[in-house]
């Protein structure tokens, strides 16, 4: 496996959209999203719209998106969104990307810049079954199962 040499997180922009729609519309990446099909231009425009919104970060729903970058090209976007006693962390690593410690290096800069941005500690995250390079991600960093239903296993750390 090749280490990504350096991995940085920016806030996500609007110049950032295009980007993002590569992903959702990439199958590989979102086969663990939602229905596991690509998403449609109407959706891709409402989230973008919702992530530009900058919501106070005192409010839950209220979310901060970040392109990871390595050597000025975009390889993922993590999310992440304030719920009542935790920061849900989300994040998507670009198909071409897989393989090297993106996801790993996107996540512990959002496990290091997020709780300044939101005040928290806790996090929680949710994996589809079968994801188990995510999963294993998670659990690499200290985030231990809390519960398993039909459409997805639930983690937190914190």
């Amino acid at each position: 496996m090749l280490l990504p040499s350096s991995v940085t997180l920016r806030p996500f922009t609007n110049a950032d959209a295009e980007f993002f729609a590569a992903l959702a519309t990439d199958k590989r990446v979102v086969r663990f999203i939602g229905y596991g099909q690509p998403w449609d231009r109407q959706t891709i425009t409402a989230c973008v719209r919702e992530a530009l919104e900058q919501e106070p970060l005192d409010l839950v729903g209220a979310s901060r998106w970040f392109v990871a970058t390595e050597a000025n090209e975009s390889v993922g976007i993590v999310f992440s969104t304030r719920q009542q006693t935790c920061v849900e962390l989300g994040y998507w690593v670009s198909a071409d990307q897989w393989g090297r410690g993106i996801g790993g290096a996107m996540l512990d800069s959002a496990l290091a810049i997020v709780p300044r941005a939101f005040g928290i500690t806790k996090f929680s995250a949710r994996v589809a079954p079968g994801n188990t390079a995510s999963a294993r991600m998670l659990f690499k960093r200290g985030f231990m199962l809390e519960k398993r239903d039909e459409e997805l296993e639930h983690y937190m750390l914190g």
